[in-house]
């Protein structure tokens, strides 16, 4: 029988994608400076990380010269074995917070000295964390369906807020200016979209959308205040102003706002739909890419839109024009790790500074594309088990 892997490892164990004093303690600062500059030429070379990309190993976390397509710095000190979920860059770009789910914490990286500053300890399973604003990151654990609060200044760990039903399951935050002090959890577990009062830190409120099953990717349309939710192969559509249920779209999948915010792309098992959505949500066309298509990053060239993927099912990165619904390019990205029988895989992507990123683990290399040129620059070497990399802006 084919399984499915666990929604957490579905998410991250194949994340061929886009983050303690002594190794091994959870929580605080202890040790953290130290640690630090002991990490990364010292931690005192002081050029800084900005339009570098950070590649995340089990053993090494390797900054990335994406022009030259090589590694210029290494963070190895105390990185023993680690496994990764997200790596989220602050607003200011002075610090790089990082999921590693081995030690259930949250690596604090200083961007200036290139070192760990801190280790933060969190719930079990964790995979995703957000930025809602300038003070907090809120790292969910899946095992708990719990958000950690962590203040982006002191490192701790100032709040929990419960956002699953059952205390546990793979969940997501959306959120938005628009929403004012709330936003919205989705949770693989319940049926359901959560209200987050992202102030008080409690859930509000539950919007139902049916009686058994889950909630995963999620979306936002400032041009029509709609938001979208994966609820098993369908996405409800979200009325914010009302909480309401007022429409429903029969694909389901990763959801990927055109920079313009006026479409939205859903991957949907290997076919991209496109849909516009600056006021009712029309399709407006779809693609079949072959390869298992998952994360889409876009780039706009001489008045056309394009969409980069990562495929999970071949070493291709696919390039879309968008515009017209139709593949351009493929480039050789590098191959991801297919476990035995699983049924679903995933492969994250980032882009940056006219880049693309994405890490193939079982050839322990990131590829580094220029989205401009459609060319592969480098497949870089870092370590088997690369998985999720992160690029620190200009």
């Amino acid at each position: 029988m084919v399984r499915s892997i666990d929604r957490r490892r579905f998410v991250q164990v194949m994340g061929g994608g886009l983050a303690v004093g002594a190794a091994g303690c959870l929580g605080g600062d202890d040790g953290g400076d130290e640690n630090g500059s002991e990490n990364g030429d010292d931690g005192e070379n002081g050029d800084g990380s900005a339009g570098l990309a950070y590649a995340l190993g089990p053993d090494t976390i390797a900054l990335v010269d994406p022009a030259d397509g090589e590694v210029v710095d290494e963070i190895t000190e105390g990185v023993d074995g680690y496994e990764y979920g997200d790596a989220v860059v602050t607003n200011d770009g002075s610090q790089l917070f990082v999921i590693e789910e081995t030690l259930s914490q949250v690596l604090v990286i200083d961007t200036e000295s290139r070192g760990i500053v801190a280790e933060v300890g969190m719930g079990p399973d964790g995979t995703h964390m957000y930025h809602p604003n300038d003070d907090e990151m809120w790292a969910h654990s899946d095992e708990e369906g719990t958000f950690y609060v962590i203040d982006t200044e002191s490192h701790e760990v100032t709040e929990t807020v419960e956002a699953g039903l059952e205390g546990e399951g793979h969940g997501k935050l959306l959120y938005h200016e628009d929403f004012g002090d709330e936003g919205y959890a989705t949770n693989v577990n319940d049926p359901a979209l959560h209200v987050i009062d992202l102030d008080d830190y409690e859930r509000t409120n539950s919007i139902e959308l049916g009686e058994e099953g889950g909630t995963h990717y999620k979306a936002y349309s400032p041009a029509n205040g709609l938001a979208y939710v994966e609820y098993g192969d369908v996405t409800a559509v979200v009325d914010t102003e009302t909480d309401e249920v007022v429409d429903e779209l029969d694909v389901a999948g990763g959801m990927y706002l055109t920079p313009d915010e006026e479409r939205m792309a859903i991957v949907d098992h290997g076919e991209i739909h496109l849909f516009d959505v600056t006021d009712e949500t029309e399709e407006i066309g779809s693609l079949e890419v072959e390869g298992g298509p998952d994360d889409l990053e876009y780039y706009e060239a001489d008045g056309t839109l394009y969409g980069f993927t990562a495929n999970t099912m071949d070493s291709d990165s696919v390039v879309v024009d968008m515009d017209e619904l139709e593949e351009v390019d493929r480039i050789d990205a590098g191959d991801i790790e297919r476990p035995e029988d699983a049924e679903h895989l995933h492969r994250s992507a980032v882009s940056g500074g006219g880049y693309f990123f994405t890490s193939a683990e079982a050839d322990g290399t990131v590829a580094v594309i220029d989205m401009a040129e459609r060319e592969l620059i480098e497949q870089v070497e870092v370590e088997n088990g690369v998985a999720t990399v992160a690029y620190i802006p200009e």
